[in-house]
Parts: C-alpha cells; sequence; structure tokens
C-alpha cells in the first residue's frame, strides 16, 4: 500500500471557481458590468433575467466512488511488478542467503515510502520532472549504499557469490523506485503497462515445473526490470525544460521522516515473522498479505475521499465532525475482519496436535494480522497522524526485540510475534475510534 491519495476533487486539474451565493432558498441576484468611469452617457437599461429556481445539490459520491476503485485497481497491479520480479527471480534468490534480500527489502521500502511522501509534496509546486529526479537520486544513493555494503561485509551474510549477491539487490531496489517514481508522477497505468514482461517472466518461472527448464527468464529479467524503470523516469530521460527542484519544508521533511520510520519498522516485522516461521511454508504467510492488500487499499481510498467529501456535503463544523464519525465507523467495522480472523486461527493453531501444522497456521495468522496492523498504520498516516503512524508501526519490532530481556514467559518467537501483532492491530483500531473524536473543524474557505 501507498500513500499518495487519488485524484479528488480538491486536487482537480481543472481550478475551483467560488461562486457568492445568498442565502438558500432564495432568488440568485443579478450581477451587471460595471459601468467605466469616463463613460459620459448612462448606459442602456438590461433586462432583468427571470428567476430561477434553486437547483438542488449535485451529488459527487458516485464519481468519488469510481474514483478511489479506480485508484486502488491500478495501485494492485502496479505493486505486481515486484511481486513478480520476486517470482521470477525465485531460483537466484535460494543461492544467496536470507540476509540478502531482507536487506534489499528493508533499504528499498525505507527509502521508497519517505520518497514518495516527499516527491509528492515536490511534484505540486516543481511538476513530475523534479519529482522523478529526487527519487531518482534517492534510490541512487540507496544502490550506493547497498554496493558498499556488499563489498564489506563477510561471506556468512552475502554468500560467495558476491556478483549475484549485488545484482539482487540492485534489481530489487530498481523495482522499488520504479513503483515511487510511478506514484509521485502520477503513471501508474503507463508503467503497470511497461512492467507486463516481468509479469510473463513471473509466469514463466511458475510454469517452469510443467513445461521444463527455462534458462532464459534469468537472462530477460534484468532487460525487464530497466525497460518498467526507465519508462517511470521518463520525464528525467527525455530531456525537457530545466527547472530547479524547491526544498522541503520543515513539515514536508517531518512527513518524509516518518514515513521512513513507517517503511523500515513494517520491513523489520515483516522480516521477523519471515524468520519466526517454519521453513518451507512461505505461502500460507504470504497469502493472506496478497488477499488484503486489494481490499485494505479500497478501504482507505473509500475512507479518505469520503472525508474530503464531507467538506461539501456538510453545512457546518457539527455536521462535518458527525460526517468523519460515522465514516470512522464504517472503516473501523471492515478493519475488524483481519483482526477477528487472525486471532481465530491462533486459537486454531494451538487446538493442533502436529507441531507443524500448527507453525503453519499460526504463521497464516501473522501474516492476516500484519495485513491489518499495514492497514491501520496507512490510515492513520493518510489522516495527516504521521507521528503516531510511525509509533504504531515502530512498536511491533521494538516489542518482539524487548521480549527476550523481560523476566517474562516465552513461547517462541513465532508465538511471540502474532501476540505482538494482534495487540498492535486492537491499538490501532482504538486510535483510529480517537480520530473521529477529534475531528477538526471543516474549513468554510474549502466548501463550494
Amino acid at each position: 500500500m501507498t500513500i499518495t491519495p487519488g485524484r479528488t476533487r480538491t486536487a482537480s486539474r481543472r481550478p475551483r471557481r467560488r461562486v457568492p451565493t445568498g442565502p438558500r432558498h432564495s432568488v440568485p441576484p443579478t450581477f451587471t458590468t460595471p459601468r467605466p468611469a469616463y463613460a459620459m452617457t448612462p448606459p442602456p437599461e438590461e433586462p432583468r433575467p427571470p428567476a430561477e429556481e434553486p437547483q438542488p445539490a449535485r451529488s459527487h459520491r458516485a464519481p468519488a466512488r469510481r474514483s478511489y476503485l479506480r485508484a486502488a485497481f491500478v495501485r494492485c497491479a502496479l505493486y505486481l511488478g515486484p511481486l513478480s520480479v520476486a517470482a521470477a527471480a525465485a531460483g537466484p534468490l535460494t543461492d544467496v542467503p536470507w540476509p540478502v534480500p531482507l536487506a534489499t527489502l528493508l533499504l528499498g521500502w525505507a527509502a521508497a515510502q519517505a520518497l514518495t511522501s516527499a516527491g509528492v509534496s515536490v511534484a505540486r509546486r516543481a511538476g513530475p520532472a523534479a519529482a522523478a529526479r529526487l527519487a531518482g537520486g534517492g534510490f541512487a544513493a540507496v544502490a550506493g549504499l547497498w554496493c558498499s555494503l556488499v563489498w564489506i561485509a563477510p561471506d556468512a551474510l552475502v554468500g560467495p557469490h558476491r556478483g549475484l549477491a549485488l545484482v539482487i539487490g540492485l534489481g530489487g531496489l530498481g523495482t522499488l523506485a520504479t513503483i515511487t517514481a510511478a506514484l509521485v508522477t502520477r503513471t501508474e497505468a503507463a508503467v503497470v503497462v511497461w512492467s507486463l514482461p516481468c509479469w510473463l517472466l513471473a509466469g514463466s518461472a511458475l510454469a517452469e515445473p510443467l513445461i521444463g527448464r527455462t534458462a532464459e527468464v534469468g537472462l530477460l529479467l534484468p532487460a525487464a526490470i530497466v525497460v518498467a524503470l526507465v519508462r517511470a523516469y521518463q520525464p528525467v530521460v527525455v530531456p525537457g525544460a530545466p527547472g530547479r527542484r524547491p526544498r522541503l519544508t520543515p513539515a514536508e521533511l517531518r512527513r518524509s521522516g516518518g514515513y521512513l520510520v513507517i517503511g523500515a519498522s513494517q520491513a523489520v516485522v515483516l522480516g521477523q515473522v519471515w524468520q519466526a516461521g517454519p521453513s518451507g511454508s512461505t505461502a500460507p504467510f504470504w497469502l493472506p498479505l496478497l488477499l488484503a492488500v486489494p481490499i485494505l487499499e479500497a478501504l482507505i481510498g473509500w475512507h479518505t475521499g469520503q472525508v474530503e467529501a464531507g467538506l461539501d456535503t456538510t453545512e457546518n463544523g457539527a455536521d462535518y465532525r458527525k460526517h468523519v464519525r460515522s465514516v470512522t465507523l464504517i472503516t473501523i467495522v471492515g478493519l475488524l475482519p483481519p483482526f477477528a480472523v487472525g486471532i481465530a486461527l491462533a486459537l486454531a493453531a494451538y487446538q493442533l496436535p502436529a507441531a507443524k501444522t500448527s507453525a503453519t497456521v499460526l504463521g497464516l495468522a501473522g501474516g492476516t494480522l500484519l495485513g491489518g496492523v499495514f492497514a491501520v498504520t496507512y490510515l492513520l498516516a493518510a489522516r495527516s497522524r504521521t507521528a503516531v503512524a510511525a509509533l504504531l508501526a515502530a512498536a511491533p519490532p521494538l516489542v518482539t526485540v524487548a521480549l527476550p530481556l523481560l523476566p517474562l514467559p516465552s513461547s517462541g518467537p513465532l508465538p511471540d510475534a502474532v501476540a505482538v501483532l494482534a495487540a498492535t492491530h486492537l491499538a490501532g483500531l482504538l486510535v483510529v475510534a480517537l480520530t473521529a473524536q477529534s475531528a477538526p473543524t471543516a474549513d468554510d474557505s474549502r466548501r463550494t
């Protein structure tokens, strides 16, 4: 899930014009052309137009519904790019130690979150080319850091084949840089089309047991990554009008720093649950996340769209706060199924006799709760509670690391991780409910 909202009415391409209106249910006033100061003869009297009946306010909920569903669909298709690259590179990933993909995810996901937040702000003021340059420069620095880490890391962390670890890391960073540039330049649909070769290579790799060895996948995958990367950074690759990148304000820097913490924390807790689970059962762990992302992406888009629509559909601050509380209540109801399913799977895991089956079901519960925690975190960040969202995202990895140091009974790394995720999910639901109670007063200057 990402942090860029879909195009709403306040972010429309056409500027909104405010027309002064009189009291409701009154005859609209007649406007006449002002008389120039140098006119010596009186202007002819213009006939008054007939009074029109007041038209009812138009509802914007249908276009908004189509907008957030379309945006959620396009973003989910965009996220299939990194997943397809990981599926196509499943063979080489087994030839390197686990710290290589985990460190790539940590660096790339944290950079993607921070640079997306900063890039959206830059794109609003200086255009997509400046935002793409910011994202490209940030990922270039991260790629240089990765090369340095591979150069100085011991063989136990990167394996005997340092060149393979270097290529895998750069490929992962390239795919995350692609989706970051697509989000900040608002070219998600075009980048999805140019990512189709990665999808085809992933399908060939998954069908390898049926059709035999496909050695061409490993050779064509870097080219497919580069093709999508070049299309995402087209505003930088294709020369255009030179522009100066604006500086980020302190508030934007704090917001980007909060998203940096969110991305790093999510990558760490993902690696913790992955390593704590039983070997050979990675599919159940990833399955809840894959199923939850489209649903939760659409739910967050609906929430933010309805909160924004309340600025136009409500008449005063009290009505707006009531509207936000109603929307938040519906959102909490939508966020409860991951929590309920995760708790049910965790309880069922302790009733199973086989240890391996119990660990598999417990890993499935961890993945379900993890998807709910991600949704709550992004929802709070979308409501401008970036500091609270960062604190909530950092709580699971910090508490999981601190649990062995406390004089408390422990059932193992995986049960501890599932318990921490359940507590974090519940705390996140409570925080989301509290945001509805502290909803700000609607600004009258943004009303139409």
